[in-house]
């Protein structure tokens, strides 16, 4: 019977599933009917890590804090003695008693209602031994005590020819066999989701029935066990003592086989009874809370290795002696290993919608942290995109947004330094341009800045410069009797020479104008000294009128903060009381000062 009922509790257990799915008709979905709710037929391998099926469904709980005790666990229902047919709900087998003699009649256990009866069980003091035996923390076994208290709600009477064969035995006497049983409960709990659990159960014992519903009864003792698969959801799933509450199918098997009857009260010898029924459960446990383990494994197998280290290295941190805290130490050292790649799967995401800007950013934050293989992969992407914005910066270059062109490049430039030297290409080309440009227009001097700019950048470009230098001194040349400017000046006499020293040689007529144009630079540099000195001179003179004016009796102390020192002191015989003193202006005009005992006596000029 025990072979029977294990089937049909599975199936009964998946039958509202079977209906759903066969409500969406879906044949897909129906292969994976029994895992359904571990949504097998939803997921893409793409999107995670592999044995993420097999996790998901065996090793769930992994970094789950254990369901580490359960102090009491109730179930309270109802179930039926059953027999054979259809989940035992036909007639008892006639061998499920025996009796002293095979001369009486057989009872048959009643009707289905007269087999009908409740039943109390309570678990005591269940503790987790597997966790603190073998270190498991993905599977809840919990061992403790159990015991059971069933009997019958409207027992049927024994045949009344019992009475007939032996005076002795009780005449239309009540079969309720109530139990009390005393057992060994092991239990072990599968939590695929935060709020609700499965539990399968086994239990084995001793069990006492007292056979007739009177005071003096004949009873009997022998073996019992019982399997047991139920639900619980769980209540208040935040708190450290939480509770659950659920249904249990279970199926009970018990044979007495040892019976004491002093008064020869009853012919049985032995029976065997069955029982199927469903119960209510009621429970308090401590523990199963999800982790931060769990939470970083679930990360790592969404291919999130960030967060999976994160959260993982929070929960070694936090639970040093956890059981599963091996694993959640080789998790982590895998996610740190595989974070380049993900970064580098996010910068490829931004590189396919054309998000350089971000892409780069991750390229380069993923080359930091990867190893040398898959670093020498993204230095090849960054430095074909850093080729790629420099032909874009190009483009804008050659259509004359400069500065926009020199921007962009220097900034693509700054992922890829080895092309650094496109930004000085840029800057040359720019400077040249400009330089052209403002030839074309007459600004040489505004031209010459920009092309001494390029030649500085690039030395490489002397020759080219020199050309654009001897154009412009060529365009001078032509007014060169007309240049005034100190500058323009120097910069034909310049250009001719430099012409002269990259050509080896000049015509005469350039050779007669460089001559001339030499002359004509000194003479304009006399001019200008001579302009400066005139103009020094008048401010000295404006200097000396603004300054108060000496006079004879003043005292050297005196004299020397108007005049100032002179230029030459003449002492009289080594003594300081008696001074000639010089002072000596730029236009070699001079003034001569006489002192005696420190006082002014005579001016001469």
């Amino acid at each position: 019977m025990l072979k029977k009922i294990i089937p049909i509790l599975i199936f009964l257990s998946f039958l509202p599933e079977l209906k759903s799915q066969e409500a969406e008709q879906d044949s897909s979905r129906f292969r994976s009917m029994i895992f359904r709710i571990f949504s097998l037929d939803r997921i893409d391998p793409n999107d995670y890590e592999r044995g993420y099926i097999f996790d998901r469904i065996f090793k769930r709980r992994e970094f789950h804090d254990p369901i580490n005790f359960i102090p009491l666990e109730l179930r309270y229902g109802f179930g039926y003695n059953s027999g054979g047919g259809f989940l035992g709900l036909g007639n008892m087998r006639s061998s499920w008693m025996s009796y002293e003699t095979d001369d009486v009649s057989s009872f048959d256990g009643g009707n289905l209602s007269s087999r009908l009866g409740h039943q109390l069980d309570i678990d005591i003091l269940k503790t987790n031994l597997a966790y603190y035996w073998f270190g498991n923390s993905w599977l809840d076994m919990h061992s403790g005590i159990n015991l059971r208290y069933n009997s019958l709600l409207i027992p049927s009477s024994t045949p009344s020819d019992w009475n007939t064969i032996k005076d002795s035995w009780q005449l239309n006497s009540k079969f309720n066999a109530r139990m009390f049983e005393f057992a060994w409960s092991q239990s072990l709990i599968l939590q695929w989701f935060e709020s609700w659990f499965t539990t399968y159960r086994y239990t084995y014992g001793i069990a006492l029935s007292q056979f007739y519903a009177k005071e003096s009864s004949p009873y009997g003792y022998g073996p019992s066990q019982s399997i047991t698969v139920g639900g619980r959801y769980i209540i208040d799933r935040k708190m450290a003592n939480r509770f659950s509450v659920g249904l249990d199918f279970k199926f009970t098997s018990t044979t007495i086989s040892k019976i004491k009857d002093s008064k020869d009260l009853t012919p049985i010898k032995s029976f065997n009874i069955q029982t199927a029924g469903i119960y209510a459960t009621a429970s308090v446990f401590f523990g199963g809370q999800q982790t931060k383990g769990d939470l970083g494994k679930s990360y790592y197998y969404t291919k999130d290795y960030i967060l999976a280290k994160r959260y993982l290295n929070e929960f070694i941190d936090e639970n040093p002696n956890h059981a599963s805290i091996k694993s959640a130490i080789k998790l982590s050292v895998e996610s740190d290993r595989k974070i380049p790649y993900q970064i580098m799967r996010q910068g490829m995401s931004f590189d396919e919608r054309g998000m350089v800007v971000r892409a780069i950013e991750k390229y380069i934050r993923a080359k930091a942290l990867a190893d040398t293989l898959l670093a020498d992969v993204i230095d090849d992407r960054v430095k074909e995109i850093t080729y790629r914005e420099i032909e874009r910066a190009e483009k804008w270059l050659y259509a004359g947004e400069s500065d926009s062109a020199i921007a962009h490049v220097a900034m693509a430039t700054s992922w890829y330094p080895e092309l650094s030297h496109h930004v000085d290409r840029f800057k040359v080309y720019n400077f040249m341009a400009k330089g052209e440009q403002l030839y074309k227009i007459g600004l040489y001097d505004r031209a010459l800045k920009y092309f001494n700019a390029a030649q500085k950048i690039n030395p490489m470009l002397d020759f080219e410069i020199a050309t654009h230098k001897f154009r412009i001194a060529s365009d001078l040349l032509v007014t060169a009797d007309t240049l005034r400017d100190l500058n323009s000046l120097k910069f034909v006499i310049f250009a001719l020479e430099e012409t002269q020293r990259l050509t080896g040689s000049l015509s005469p007529a350039n050779i007669k104008t460089l001559d001339l144009l030499k002359k004509k630079m000194l003479a304009q540099e006399e001019y200008k000294l001579r302009k400066k000195i005139d103009i020094r001179l008048k401010k000295d003179k404006i200097n000396m009128s603004k300054k108060k004016p000496i006079y004879v009796g003043m005292m050297i102390s005196e004299v020397e903060s108007i005049m100032g020192k002179p230029l030459e002191v003449i002492n009289d015989n080594n003594s300081r009381s008696n001074q000639l003193w010089i002072y000596e202006y730029q236009d070699k005009s001079k003034v001569i000062l006489t002192f005696t005992n420190y006082k002014l006596i005579k001016i001469e000029d």
